[in-house]
């Protein structure tokens, strides 16, 4: 009968055998003392029953030390395992290892303290635990166990990230892939919605019969395309407002274009949007509070409006903006009153 039972799974030997072996090298565990499966000369001997000697290992060691993996927590021999340390009651250590979370011990083991294998911190407490087991160890200086200790953090990370990851997912996991799955789906019968209408486009260039019948079918696409932009960039512009009022935001707008009307501070709601400002990053907090166009904020809204001055400019956008113009709407972007139209 051994003092310490390692319970873990077979896709995780190598973590296993490193483990032993500092409980070997750096505690100084007999190596008679440990069970362990995957470990020769502490595993199962030639001729036993698997089945038959492993329960007769986990009857009464002084402690059982189960190591929670991903595959750990999918393999029904050491959920076994777990539970009949958990129904005879003896002293356990759960080694939570990433991305295995302490709820996973709180849900078998009910409050039994755990630790987590990247917390090298623990390690000093895990010497500590062998310790009190009453297992008669051998000797080991300090400088076996700083040295031994410093392997250790090093050989964890390369075994961490070569664990054998799980192969189920949660419910909850599951939902979130079908949720993507279903936008990606969505997303796909909206790029089949625009491959038709450019097909579509496409027969119709080759129907027309001269030049200006070109042209129309073309502005007709465009002026579309381009009402999806002005509203892609205002958007962007939209999503960018610092927590202010829109106001205060349309008027911080016009300070690109030297058109800004000052802070009235003895106005209550001019106050305190210019304070939240300040506090925001966005203000110089120092007369006359200067805008801080430089700051990583602001300089995003700068970029977006100088995108749509850009495009508003362009070629893409001329037909669209005669339109708009033609409606009625101004499209100047230094008119307070564009603003006050299609930033609200």
């Amino acid at each position: 009968m051994t003092d310490i039972f390692i319970s873990h799974a077979v896709a995780d030997a190598a973590l296993a055998n490193k483990f032993v072996a500092f409980l070997k090298e750096a505690i100084g565990v007999p190596a008679k003392s440990i069970f362990c499966s995957s470990v020769d000369g502490q595993n199962i001997p030639f001729g036993d029953d698997f089945n038959v000697y492993m329960k007769k290992q986990i009857q009464s060691p002084k402690l059982v030390i189960l190591m929670m993996t991903p595959c750990y927590m999918e393999s029904w021999f050491c959920l076994m395992e777990l539970g009949a340390t958990w129904a005879k009651s003896l002293k356990a250590l759960p080694i939570v290892v990433p991305p295995i979370k302490f709820s996973a011990v709180s849900g078998t083991l009910g409050l039994k303290q755990g630790w987590s294998i990247d917390n090298d911190a623990k390690l000093v407490d895990l010497r500590q635990m062998i310790q009190g087991t009453g297992t008669a160890l051998e000797p080991r200086t300090e400088h076996d166990w700083d040295k031994k200790r410093a392997a250790w953090k090093v050989d964890l990370k390369k075994l961490l990230k070569n664990l054998a990851p799980a192969t189920n997912v949660s419910a909850s996991e599951h939902k979130a892939l079908q949720d993507e799955l279903a936008e990606l789906k969505q997303e796909l019968a909206g790029l089949q919605d625009v491959y038709d209408e450019a097909s579509e486009t496409i027969e119709e260039l080759k129907a027309a019969k001269d030049p200006v019948a070109v042209k129309a079918i073309m502005s007709k696409k465009t002026s579309v395309d381009a009402e999806a932009r002005f509203k892609e960039i205002l958007k962007t512009i939209v999503d960018l407002r610092p927590r202010v009022s829109i106001y205060f935001y349309r008027n911080l707008i016009m300070d690109l274009y030297g058109k800004a009307v000052p802070i009235v501070w003895y106005d209550s709601d001019q106050k305190w949007n210019a304070e939240m400002a300040i506090q925001y990053n966005i203000m110089d907090p120092d007369p006359p509070h200067a805008y801080l166009w430089r700051g990583k904020k602001l300089k995003k809204v700068q970029a977006a409006v100088r995108a749509l001055d850009e495009f508003l400019e362009s070629e893409e956008a001329a037909d669209f903006v005669k339109e708009r113009e033609s409606s009625g709407n101004t499209m100047d972007t230094d008119d307070l009153e564009f603003w006050e139209d299609n930033l609200n």
